[in-house]
């Protein structure tokens, strides 16, 4: 079965530290790869690496930043941030965990150091004691440094995420910032932002797209996805825009990469417990890389790569129809070829004024009409995904599933409906939205229509 969506051999993608390399023009992904023995989290892991121009074609290198033994810092290696610096040297700095030293009255969290000649191999260079975890701040929680070179102060700045050292519901989860003009010596400056929102704010990462700002962030107790604040200035203050994600609760931990020419971000789509709809998230599943646009106010829009949409063998569309529906819901069935688990829908659409919904049903029993679908409340103006019917309550657990989105009258717009296996990308006007969809044994595909017409291009 053809796939499109990376996910390595007999495990699951876990947060990646994405790297441009200038000499071979190959995005290098590094990621975290959780074999599941018996839940996340259960074997220890290191980095390992990915190599890809296309987000098509994958050099896999295993293993390539090597855990420790159990008595070691880096017992487990977390995220960190591979950089190359002023010299043109690649680094690294990443975080170390080891789970025993919880009840050991240690620091389970501290930051160390590689370095590489050719981002492949690479040698570890110890603790970085110079960023121990500073009296006040929760010394589990000290993680995710992202690092970036601050060309008006001509320093380098350094953010981790942590929180204080209070009672683990309290939303004392921050960043923290250092400042250091070698990369050697650093100094701590204290916090870089704290919201007030958040229990813990995890993988954090800065950079900047022509006169603005961004900090892309991830937290795990609100809306569990991937944020981004914006500014003017490397130091804030920070603006958190009116949609401040850049998909729903199934996308995580991402950050961003670029090559210069477009900006991709690099997360994952969380697989879920004992593969059922209706249970909860796990960490960890398949990476979905997205492209993002800047728009004229500076806010962030999203899309499915290019190539990968290029690539999936199996691409279907409507033929052009008009759709009206008056005071009820009209569904029109896609007449082609038997679909399987892995296609990509497209189409454009124009919505007439004071139309209700509209949705795409996927993987659709063509005789009970139980499936899956993507829908869009004009009213509203959001954007969500269901188990349909969704009986008996509940079939798909999708709470943080839907996001605000713009389709204004008479104007038309191109929809992707990227179906791989179990996982369900769509996007319409900017707006992406990933999930899971486990019961994928059907291969119905419509559209409906609710109280209002749908011309279909």
């Amino acid at each position: 079965m053809e796939k499109y969506l990376f996910r390595p051999d007999n495990c699951f993608f876990g947060d990646c530290m994405p790297f441009y390399n200038q000499k071979d023009h190959l995005f290098y992904l590094y990621f975290q790869k959780d074999t599941r023995n018996p839940v996340p989290f259960g074997d220890p892991f290191g980095w390992e690496l990915a190599t890809t121009k296309d987000f098509v074609n994958y050099q896999s290198y295993g293993e390539v930043l090597k855990k420790g033994t159990e008595e070691a810092e880096d017992q487990f290696i977390y995220a960190g941030s591979v950089f190359e610096n002023q010299k043109g040297q690649i680094r690294a700095f990443y975080t170390g965990f080891n789970r025993n030293f919880i009840s050991q009255d240690r620091s389970s969290q501290v930051l160390m150091k590689a370095a590489s000649e050719n981002g492949i191999d690479w040698q570890k260079k110890g603790l970085a004691q110079e960023l121990a975890p500073q009296p006040g701040y929760d010394p589990d929680n000290w993680r995710d440094p992202n690092i970036v070179w601050d060309e008006n102060a001509e320093q380098y700045l350094l953010i981790i995420g942590t929180r204080l050292k209070s009672d683990v519901k309290e939303k004392t989860g921050r960043l923290v910032y250092y400042t250091s003009k070698d990369c050697q010596n650093w100094t701590f400056k204290g916090d870089f932002w704290a919201p007030g929102m958040y229990t813990m704010i995890e993988m954090p990462q800065l950079f900047k797209e022509h006169d603005w700002w961004y900090l892309v962030y991830s937290e795990y107790d609100l809306e569990k996805t991937t944020h981004y604040a914006m500014s003017k200035n490397i130091m804030g203050p920070w603006t958190i825009p009116v949609q401040d994600t850049f998909n729903g609760r199934a996308y995580y931990a991402a950050r961003t990469a670029t090559n210069g020419k477009e900006r991709f971000l690099f997360g994952w789509v969380p697989s879920k417990e004992a593969g059922k709809d209706e249970n909860n998230y796990l960490w960890g599943g398949t990476f979905l890389p997205l492209k993002v646009e800047q728009d004229e106010n500076g806010e962030l829009k999203t899309e499915i790569p290019v190539a990968i949409k290029r690539a999936v063998k199996k691409q279907v569309k409507f033929k052009k129809n008009k759709i009206e529906s008056d005071f009820k819901r009209t569904e029109v069935a896609y007449s082609g070829p038997l679909l399987g688990k892995n296609f990509l829908l497209q189409n454009k659409l124009a919505v007439k004024k004071g139309t209700r919904g509209f949705s795409v049903v996927f993987f659709e029993n063509q005789h009970t009409g139980e499936g899956y679908e993507f829908n869009i409340d004009f009213n509203t103006k959001t954007l969500s995904v269901r188990r349909t019917p969704n009986l008996r309550w509940y079939q798909m657990m999708n709470i943080g599933l839907s996001r605000q989105v713009e389709i204004k009258p008479e104007q038309e717009y191109e929809f992707s409906l990227l179906v791989d296996d179990t996982v369900a990308v769509f996007e319409i006007a900017g707006v992406t939205l990933s999930c899971r969809v486990q019961k994928n044994i059907d291969c119905g595909l419509a559209m409906s229509v609710t109280d209002g017409c749908i011309k279909i291009k």
